[in-house]
């Protein structure tokens, strides 16, 4: 199951809109606190009491993140009504149904192999001239 911001759900209580707002606040304190390249990773966080809970999406950026705990944590208690004691980072599981995207092979068209190939056919023997061959004769292959 993917990782979902509360806030994407329709028809909550108020109470919970509430709260939802103050995560949201508290997050837009962290992000602006945050170097700019960390700031795609940070996904979502939670304030229980005086602990926080920052989730990313990785552990290379969970380790990153946690150089500016101190950092974040002044900032969310001078602009905020929290008074946070403990930050902690974690990082949110995958989602494991999504398949990598396949690249898309681009192949020259006949004629670009075609005038490859005589290129490499008018070079003296050497490694360049059997390169050529070789790439033209994949490329062969591959444009059938």
């Amino acid at each position: 199951m993917s990782f979902k911001n509360a806030s994407s759900f329709s028809r909550i209580p108020n109470a919970i809109q509430l709260h939802l707002a103050k995560h949201q606040r508290i997050l837009g304190i962290i992000l602006s606190v945050s170097p700019d390249q960390l700031k795609p990773h940070i996904k979502d966080c939670v304030v229980n009491e005086e602990s926080l809970m920052i989730y990313v999406n990785s552990a290379v950026w969970a380790s990153q993140l946690r150089f500016y705990s101190t950092q974040i944590q002044t900032a969310v208690n001078t602009q905020s009504k929290e008074r946070i004691k403990k930050i902690r980072v974690r990082v949110l599981i995958p989602d494991p149904f999504k398949a990598a995207k396949k690249s898309q092979k681009i192949v020259p068209s006949r004629e670009s192999i075609v005038s490859l190939r005589n290129n490499a056919d008018m070079l003296s023997e050497g490694k360049l001239k059997n390169a050529l061959l070789n790439l033209s004769a994949t490329l062969l292959k591959l444009n059938q």
